[in-house]
């Protein structure tokens, strides 16, 4: 339940990793400013996030289903938040790829394009509306330092990220007159064991 004042953070991708550690951190904030709603595709996966969350999981911190790869659970997760109201979208949520790319068959590719790329877009285009009629909201794209330099034998995924930079970039022009921000945050090499 959220509490008068708290902002809602919607986070993809929080069965381990990165979405885990922000998740708990924000859902633990002294101050409870916030109301985390925690999302992974399987809610079988949820028994380290609440053990980290501890007394926070139910009161800051709700967990829900979401597969960014879905249409149809993008939107069924949105819709069952009280008013379509989320404050900030952390889309976290992303897999790897690593080979030498004429080993990799191209539907592998495309699988990372799905989550990486399209999974966030999809995110981002279900909220923003929301956020430009309230005009007001923070969407904070988790992408990696390989979105800025390629390393030998991540090329897909490096491509993933390079073109969520390209899309951000883009994007965040257009939000700023509906006092809407965008933030990218790049991970470098083994943050995502955090």
């Amino acid at each position: 339940m959220v509490s008068p004042g708290q902002k809602v953070v919607l986070i993809t991708g929080c069965s381990s990793g990165i979405g885990l550690r922000m998740a708990v951190m924000l859902a633990k904030d002294e101050q409870k400013r916030y109301h985390v709603i925690a999302t992974m595709r399987d809610l079988k996966r949820k028994d380290k996030l609440v053990e980290a969350a501890g007394d926070a999981y139910g009161k800051t911190l709700s967990l829900a289903v979401l597969d960014v790869c879905s249409d149809e659970s993008v939107k069924q997760c949105i819709n069952g938040i009280k008013d379509r109201h989320v404050d900030v979208l952390i889309n976290n949520a992303g897999i790897g790829l690593v080979g030498p790319v004429e080993s990799i068959p191209i539907e592998e590719m495309k699988k990372v394009f799905e989550t990486n790329v399209f999974g966030v877009i999809r995110m981002i285009k279900e909220v923003m509306p929301d956020m430009k009629k309230r005009r007001g909201g923070h969407i904070i794209v988790v992408s990696s330092v390989m979105g800025l330099q390629g390393v030998v034998f991540n090329d897909v995924y490096a491509a993933s990220k390079f073109a969520m930079e390209g899309f951000c970039e883009s994007l965040a022009v257009q939000l700023l007159k509906f006092n809407v921000t965008l933030s990218m945050i790049e991970p470098g090499p083994g943050a995502h064991r955090v």
